[in-house]
């Protein structure tokens, strides 16, 4: 399986690097900088964003390519969050999909990391008065918040009329480090509050779940189109 990596880099995006390699699959990373995912026979590294690659370039690439990751974030620093690309997640997506041949035989499998911040409003999912009014200022004071909401709002418009893409979006709560994969549960929807009572879900747990959809057939039919909650169990 040929995996395209945005956000190769970061905290989760390179331990999906890895875990996508142990996997025997062939990746291709997008980065900023070389220098920081170790080399490895199966592994491309291309020094250049979904947002700054030649139209032509990243068309070629999505066409030999099976399925994409997408663990982008906002660095924490006031450019990381009040800079440009401030809709650096929606604007990636959205290039992607203007990209993608209709053509293709298979759709291409887009497994987007986001948050338990995000909700599904497909669902319907509630929060407290307190809880949506905070979520209101977060939207307005916060940029990558509004970010990951409308990479969300995306997915789930285009998801239904874009033949060539299909989409899963995972959504962990307060973000751990451990150094191996443990046990951790699915759920449609978040079971605790993600402000006042959060749990927690480790990095590598957020990985293996990115990497298991895109490489495990029926757990992606179980999932597509949907926004699972992934909690580390306790």
């Amino acid at each position: 399986m040929k995996v395209v990596v945005l956000g190769a880099t970061g905290a989760t995006g390179r331990l999906v690097v890895a875990q996508l390699l142990d996997s025997g699959c062939q990746v291709t990373a997008l980065v900023r900088n070389l220098s920081v995912l170790e080399a490895h026979a199966h592994l491309q590294q291309v020094k250049e964003t979904a947002l700054s690659m030649e139209n032509e370039q990243l068309e070629s690439l999505l066409a030999d390519s099976d399925a994409l990751v997408c663990c982008l974030g906002h660095n924490l620093t006031l450019q990381g969050v009040y800079g440009a690309p401030r809709m650096l997640v929606r604007d990636s997506l959205q290039r992607v999909a203007s990209l993608l041949s209709v053509k293709r035989e298979q759709p291409l499998k887009i497994a987007l990391m986001s948050s338990t911040g995000v909700r599904n409003v497909l669902l319907k999912e509630s929060v407290s008065s307190l809880e949506r009014s905070i979520n209101v200022l977060l939207r307005w004071l916060l940029p990558p918040h509004r970010d990951n909401e409308r990479a969300a709002q995306f997915l789930q418009r285009q998801g239904s009329r874009h033949h060539a893409l299909q989409w899963v979006m995972v959504r962990p709560d307060t973000l751990i480090d451990r150094a191996e994969v443990s046990e951790y549960s699915w759920h449609s929807s978040p079971t605790r509050s993600a402000l006042f009572n959060a749990g927690e879900t480790s990095r590598i747990n957020v990985a293996h779940t990115l990497c298991q959809l895109v490489l495990d057939d029926s757990l992606w039919q179980q999932w597509q189109s949907k926004t699972p909650v992934i909690y580390n169990v306790e």
